[in-house]
């Protein structure tokens, strides 16, 4: 996911509100996708599914299956057209029936990839079909798309403004997923990333306004342009009152009003989100840690050195090597044990 800036490099022209702050955001923290599967689930069937550093979406396609999210006692059935979000480290099952047994989702899906095959077509029409996705984030400084989203989102994608697109690209990931196509390297995991953009989107079309958090302040006319212009030019020397300004209110007057929405104060925001900025510099790029440093607002690197510290537990430059250390050669292949293709039935 791109569409992310980090000044002095932008177009000073742009007007602040040409920049879409949600894909400015996914593009700084998001740093990989999985297709867990696409798979048609013959009963009895039980996949137990523990994630501590990712996201997962789950979309039943046919069928129907229940759904137990941690401790919870009482499971929640799943029809044609749901899908649900789970927040980072939610450990779930997902079953055929209520309190159906779970085995480990990559066991469980390679046995019934083999029964599948035994069974025959009659069979697989009285399957569920489910899709499985897994994102994974930045996850060193918590951005409000992670910490103010609910732990469970529970959707049904049949219904809503952006409903016929969202099955047209279920569908297209279906083709994908079979066909494996030139080019699907390319395509597939951009159409998992719009998987999750649409279920935000549609997640958001339902709350009403003044509610939703970061979410919802982005719909507020000069709490979302302030945000706006926080994400356009992180390396401006941003006060209270020179956002009010910007925006038509008051500095108090603006400071309330973003802490109410946002939950945080601006600055709190500024800082959060220009360490989220650099920390993708560190990953991404060559960049010296004084060129860094400028390009989110510092004067110089010592106080940028410490401004990261405090937000990520480690200096810049141990950061960057670390992340180095972890993924060599390669520094978005976050899942490089778990390959895109890994689980398609």
């Amino acid at each position: 996911m791109n569409g992310w800036h980090a000044g002095p490099n932008h177009d000073e022209s742009r007007p602040e509100a040409a920049i879409d702050v949600l894909a400015n955001v996914l593009g700084v923290t998001h740093l990989a996708n999985t297709l867990y599967c696409q798979s048609e689930l013959l009963a009895p069937w039980g996949l137990a599914i523990h994630n501590p550093h990712k996201t997962t979406l789950h979309l039943v396609r046919r069928g129907s299956c229940w759904l137990r999210v941690g401790d919870q006692k009482r499971p929640i059935q799943l029809v044609a057209g749901d899908a649900v979000l789970l927040a980072q480290g939610l450990s779930h099952t997902i079953s055929h029936q209520p309190g159906g047994e779970a085995q480990p989702w990559d066991q469980a899906l390679d046995q019934m990839r083999l029964r599948v095959e035994a069974a025959g077509p009659a069979a697989r029409q009285d399957a569920t079909l489910l899709l499985c996705a897994a994102y994974a984030f930045e996850d060193d400084a918590d951005h409000p798309l992670l910490s103010l989203l609910p732990a469970f989102i529970h959707l049904n994608m049949e219904q809503g403004q952006g409903a016929p697109a969202f099955q047209s690209l279920i569908q297209l990931l279906a083709e994908e997923a079979q066909q494996r196509l030139p080019g699907s390297s390319i395509l597939m995991p951009r159409m998992i990333d719009s998987l999750f953009v649409y279920v935000l989107r549609a997640w958001l079309e339902r709350q009403p306004e003044g509610t939703a958090g970061w979410f919802g302040a982005l719909r507020d006319t000069q709490v979302g342009r302030a945000i706006a212009l926080i994400h356009e030019r992180p390396h401006l020397k941003w006060t209270v009152a020179g956002l009010g300004k910007e925006i038509g209110l008051s500095r108090a007057a603006f400071a309330r009003r973003f802490q109410e929405l946002v939950g945080e104060s601006p600055l709190a925001y500024l800082t959060r989100w220009r360490m989220s900025v650099a920390a993708k510099l560190l990953r991404s790029s060559d960049d010296t840690l004084d060129r860094i440093a400028t390009r989110v607002g510092y004067d110089s690197s010592a106080a940028f050195g410490k401004a990261f510290q405090r937000t990520h537990r480690m200096p810049p430059g141990h950061y960057r090597s670390d992340w180095a250390s972890r993924f060599p050669g390669n520094p978005w292949s976050a899942d490089a044990s778990n390959p895109l293709y890994s689980r398609q039935g």
